[in-house]
């Protein structure tokens, strides 16, 4: 064989070998560092937003920033080398794509954004807690936000290899998906065991704030206000309190299995 030939396919033979090994190496890299301290806590809406409104004209934006600033008290007290984010800690209202840009500037580890629901006209009986994480739909368009994320990472990994940087990105949005999934199972399960309020079950959903986050991201809506009694229960200090705590021991229930691996 032509030594010249002999060369190219070397060389196009290592081109595609570290097409393929080079992002699955730096998503290896990723989740190896699997110490979860940063967490970014979502309260919903604020501000000139107040959310969806109760049947009492209590206002979501009111009952959600609460259960986030007790449920990032008890993060805090238990882990206080933990580092704990607020999108929001008043009634102010940040711009959704502004919370996402901060929990990726600040290379949190976790997202938990937390609502309150409403049901439409039409809908005559629903109520229940429900668990939202990323809806397969909208997998390319966080892949490309986690691209746009990673961009300098992988300039400073492995060039300016736009084909090796998808990958890598497709990779590591995989394994958030994973995670997220593994945390809104639990969630489930605490909400039932802690809370008043039913399940509804773990859906998906195309939210902002898990497609443009990346890291692991769950969306809780945590009852609905258009229900009179879980209206009555989200706006109380002992519902708030018990949310709050359903949010924590599944949170700490995922760090143990997030940092086991």
């Amino acid at each position: 064989m032509n030594i010249n030939i002999f060369c190219k396919i070397g060389k196009i033979s290592l081109q595609i070998l570290m097409i393929l090994v080079v992002p699955i190496l730096l998503y290896l890299s990723v989740f190896a560092q699997n110490k979860l301290d940063i967490i970014v806590i979502d309260a919903g809406h604020g501000g000139k937003d107040p959310g969806t409104i109760g049947i009492s004209g209590i206002k979501e934006k009111d009952i959600v920033l609460p259960v986030a600033l007790k449920f990032g008290e008890l993060v805090q007290k238990s882990f206080p080398e933990m580092k704990v984010i607020y999108t929001r800690s008043k009634d102010d209202y940040p711009e959704v794509k502004e919370r996402t840009i901060r929990a990726n500037n600040d290379r949190a580890k976790l997202f938990i954004s937390i609502h309150a629901n409403y049901k439409k006209q039409e809908e005559t009986d629903k109520k229940g807690f429900e668990i939202y994480i990323l809806n397969k739909e909208r997998f390319p368009e966080a892949v490309q936000a986690t691209t746009d994320e990673n961009n300098l990472l992988m300039r400073e990994e492995s060039g300016k290899d736009d084909i090796s940087e998808y990958i890598f990105s497709s990779l590591v949005q995989t394994g958030y998906q994973k995670y997220s999934e593994v945390l809104a199972s639990k969630l489930q399960y605490h909400f039932s065991e802690t809370t008043e309020i039913p399940s509804r079950g773990v859906m998906q959903a195309g939210y902002w704030v898990i497609v443009g986050s990346s890291m692991p991201s769950v969306l809780v809506e945590c009852g609905y206000l258009s229900d009179p009694l879980e209206e009555k229960y989200l706006s109380s200090p002992q519902g708030q309190d018990s949310i709050a705590r359903a949010l924590f021991d599944a949170f700490v229930s995922y760090k143990k299995y997030y940092e086991m691996y």
